[in-house]
């Protein structure tokens, strides 16, 4: 039994995407078999501090967790040191860009250049925490492997140079100006393993990182699914029409672009029968509209009843380093329809043979929909490859033998 600290910057039962969920499912499944410690802040919401965790030491579902504060930013500080560290970030991807990382970063794989500036801007992050660095830095003995989840910020970024012997990075990257700052280079290329999530994302990051990238491996995620609450509950409580698609996660510009004008766009062009349903974290302006309703935070329970009950599930985000909501969508057989440009769901498109859609555009995103809408005898033959394809290449019992692997190697 090894005894395993976890890293990531929010953790609880009230967060139920991203890194943060990843998180959580790999730390149950371990405290199986290893002493799980898990090391967050006490944020909760994003956008409410008034909801944050208390300080200390509690337990989630057999599950150690320590929660530690985070400092303020200062936001002139703050200012100072992106503006500082810029140079080196925007040097790094235009090489990338110009097709010179072969060349370049296989010359040159290690950057030093403006790496104090960027550490200052990570000391200005929301998520900066000294306290939860010390605790790493007194415990060094203690733990057998520290387990970082998302490369860019501070405690992964911070937390990982302390112990670098014993780090396994988990970085979820994806095409972001972030993953191009010099210290990448450092974290990238000391940790013991790098713990990718897709093929895609592997092979994004060796194009950048080169040969002197940690030794890695594709280990991915499971897939989890609630006990469904009952849906006429749910269709009555928020009022839904259907058909709907369905999105889950923050509603951010860089989460939604261009589709809910896409939406809207194809109802008054088409006059074909489907309504939009929004949940999460509202942090755009709401857009007023007969078919698009926003309903907020959901549980988990109600989120996997709206999944299996939509037409299909949507994901118009740029950028993906997984997507768990397209995982979870596919095993319960639910139709995908995806943002071509993160390259990870043309990855999932491939091999889910059609189960995701990808569009590049409007009118290839009016084709797609169209085409499911009506041509529905289709979607049985999309529920199968779905489900096949997750079951292949997700399941927690094939996760967990990969994790074990990389333990062994540390210890």
């Amino acid at each position: 039994m090894a005894r395993i600290a976890m890293i990531t910057i929010r953790y609880g039962e009230e967060i139920n995407g991203g890194a943060e969920y990843h998180c959580r499912m790999l730390a149950e499944r371990l405290a199986n078999i290893h002493d799980i410690t898990v090391l967050t802040t006490n944020t909760n919401k994003l956008d409410d501090t008034s909801s944050d965790f208390k300080i200390g030491e509690s337990n989630l579902n057999g599950v150690k967790v320590y929660r530690f504060s985070t400092n303020k930013p200062q936001l002139k500080l703050a200012k100072q040191a992106s503006k500082q560290s810029k140079t080196a970030r925007k040097l790094r991807r235009m090489i990338y860009r110009a097709g010179l990382s072969s060349l370049l970063f296989k010359t040159f794989p290690i950057w030093n250049f403006k790496v104090d500036q960027e550490i200052e801007l990570l000391r200005q992050h929301r998520f900066y925490s000294p306290s939860l660095l010390t605790h790493i830095e007194d415990n060094k003995e203690h733990y057998d492997a520290f387990v970082f989840f998302t490369y860019e910020n501070p405690l992964t970024v911070l937390g990982s140079l302390i112990i670098p012997e014993k780090t396994i990075l988990i970085p979820t990257a994806h095409m972001e100006g972030m993953l191009f700052r010099s210290i990448n280079s450092l974290v990238f290329s000391k940790v013991r393993h790098i713990a990718f999530n897709t093929e895609t994302e592997y092979q994004m990051c060796r194009t950048i990182f080169q040969q002197a990238m940690s030794p890695s491996s594709v280990v991915g995620i499971g897939v989890e699914i609630a006990e469904p609450a009952p849906f006429n509950f749910i269709k009555e409580k928020y009022q839904l029409k259907e058909p709907f698609l369905l999105y889950c996660g923050r509603i951010t510009e860089v989460k939604i672009n261009s589709f809910l004008d896409y939406f809207i766009k194809f109802r008054l062009e088409t006059g074909l029968k489907v309504n939009l349903v929004l949940t999460g974290e509202v942090l755009i302006p709401k857009v007023e509209h007969p078919d698009i309703s926003y309903i907020g935070y959901i549980s988990e329970s109600e989120k996997i009843a709206l999944m299996k009950n939509s037409f299909a599930v949507v994901n118009p985000s740029k950028a993906e380093s997984l997507s768990l909501l397209t995982l979870e969508a596919l095993s319960l057989g639910k139709a995908v329809i995806a943002n071509q440009e993160a390259e990870v769901m043309v990855e999932h498109e491939e091999r889910s043979e059609g189960a995701v859609r990808c569009y590049a555009d409007y009118a290839s995103f009016k084709e797609i929909l169209t085409d499911l809408l009506e041509h529905p005898l289709q979607l049985k033959d999309i529920e199968q490859k779905g489900k096949d394809y997750v079951g292949r290449n997700y399941n927690w019992d094939l996760i967990i033998r990969k994790f074990e692997t990389i333990l062994n190697e540390i210890n």
